[in-house]
This record gives structure tokens, C-alpha cells and sequence, in this order.
């Protein structure tokens, strides 16, 4: 399952969830032992942030299908998953910040 897949319905401007996550894959083991264990904070986050609806929708939309496909799949309105995606977005974008924040606090 990739999670940078293009969709023909998104925005130009949307984000890649790889950017969103910050999954810089450098070749110093280091980097990677610290993205791999951003990645597990990320999935363990999620898990603990999303709604049973959200999650599904995630894994639907990242697995490459369409809002309308999505909306067959789970028996929703398509607006439904529309309004599921943006609440994704907006509660990964807060969990990024506050991480952010933290990193930073650790840094100074």
C-alpha cells in the first residue's frame, strides 16, 4: 500500500502524505532509526486520534480509491468522505505542529 500514490481527484496543491509525515529517508542509520520510530509515533497518534469512519476512509483513499468509490465502499454519502478526509487532515496538520513544538522545546 503506497501512501504517496497521486489521485486524479485531489487538489494541485495538496500535500503528499509522505511531506505531511516528514518521512525524509536519509542513508545515515540514525535518520532512519529516528524516522522509523516518527513513522511508529505517527501510526500509534492516528490510532488514538481517529474515528473508526476516519480510519477506513484513510485507508481506502490511501490505497488509491475515489471519494465515490469510498462512498460505495462504506455506504456513505460522497460528502460524507469528503468532510472525513478534512478532519484527517486537519487533526494529522495539529499533531504534526504540536510535534513540532515539542522538537523544538527539545532543541533550545
Amino acid at each position: 500500500m503506497s501512501i504517496s500514490a497521486t489521485r486524479p481527484d485531489d487538489e494541485p496543491n495538496d500535500r503528499l502524505v509522505e511531506k505531511l509525515l516528514g518521512s525524509d529517508r536519509g542513508t545515515d542509520p540514525a535518520e532512519q532509526a529516528i524516522s522509523r520510530e516518527r513513522m511508529e509515533d505517527m501510526r500509534r497518534s492516528m490510532a488514538e486520534m481517529l474515528s473508526v469512519l476516519e480510519v477506513d476512509v484513510l485507508r481506502l483513499y490511501v490505497e488509491g480509491k475515489s471519494y465515490q468509490e469510498i462512498s460505495e465502499r462504506l455506504g456513505r454519502h460522497v460528502k460524507s468522505i469528503d468532510n472525513a478526509l478534512q478532519r484527517i487532515k486537519r487533526k494529522v496538520d495539529l499533531h504534526l505542529q504540536e510535534r513540532a513544538a515539542e522538537d523544538a522545546l527539545v532543541d533550545a
